[in-house]
């Protein structure tokens, strides 16, 4: 009489591959949060940057910054998204006087627990925050 083989997985060897899975996203994970706003950041930090130059080549033309009152806090109808992930900074402009401006990317609830926070770039080229939370650069 030849005997039967049984072929398979135990329930035991099932729940420590289960359990060496969870482990290994429980660590990616986060790590690949970072990433993504690491790089939503240095997408709005792009986007304000070219922003900065359309406000240098206006001030060459008209010798100033704003054509409207100074102090006004302008929400440009710009927003910095990358694909498939929503908005994650809302750009604003304000104009202290007609020969000074101040950029800012302020970052949306998905973007909010990035150490950097608020993002800001003046007609000097003066960027804050230096370092974030973290103590790495922002910028």
């Amino acid at each position: 009489m030849q005997k039967k083989v049984q072929r398979g997985f135990t329930l035991v060897e099932v729940m420590i591959v289960v359990a060496i899975i969870a482990i290994l996203a429980g660590i990616a994970y986060p790590s690949y949060q970072e990433y993504v706003r690491r790089a939503a950041r240095g997408d709005a930090q792009a986007d304000m940057m070219q922003l900065a130059q359309n406000l240098e080549r206006f001030f060459t033309q008209h010798n100033q910054y704003a054509a409207t009152r100074a102090g006004v806090a302008y929400v440009l109808p710009i927003t910095q998204s990358p694909p498939g992930a929503g908005v994650r900074y809302n750009f604003n402009i304000v104009f202290p006087t007609p020969q000074t401006y101040v950029l800012q990317a302020v970052p949306t609830p998905s973007q909010a627990v990035d150490v950097c926070g608020t993002l800001t770039i003046n007609q000097l080229g003066q960027t804050t925050p230096v370092n974030g939370t973290n103590g790495r650069p922002c910028w």
